[in-house]
């Protein structure tokens, strides 16, 4: 079993997004970006060719940016392919929990909902955040 990720976004934020993993995971972490709508040319391209270098026993992790965007939409159709999870609204936060998941076995749903919602602990609007200070961390 091989863990692999795709983040497929509108423009440039899937790139973005998949740098970022390299900085903190390093080269080694298998992700794949699909920038949408930069190029002209039609992203089922992009996306039928990436499904095609899957081994059915690889795990996969899509990202996304828009739950109702075209991008989402489009890679929707592989839901129901064996150990596929597609999340989408992605943040910074959930990828990273994703990439430093234990990839001894495959992610089950109740793992993927746990990281979720942890994932959305960290969106936080600071004007309101009342941080707890400790005076020994000075």
């Amino acid at each position: 079993m091989k863990r692999r990720f795709l983040i497929a976004t509108h423009s440039t934020l899937a790139e973005g997004f998949a740098k970022t993993l390299k900085f903190f995971a390093g080269d080694d972490i298998d992700v794949t970006y699909i920038n949408a709508y930069v190029d002209g040319k039609p992203i089922d391209e992009k996306i039928d060719t990436y499904f095609s270098t899957l081994k059915d026993e690889d795990e996969l992790v899509i990202l996304t940016d828009l739950l109702a965007g075209s991008v989402n939409q489009k890679l929707y159709k592989y839901i129901s392919r064996e150990h596929t999870h597609i999340l989408t609204g992605t943040n910074l936060a959930l990828a990273l929990s994703l990439v430093f998941e234990s990839a001894d076995s495959y992610l089950t749903n109740e793992s993927m909902n746990d990281l979720v919602k942890d994932s959305r602990e960290n969106i936080v609007y600071m004007n309101e955040f009342q941080a707890e200070v400790d005076d020994d961390d000075e």
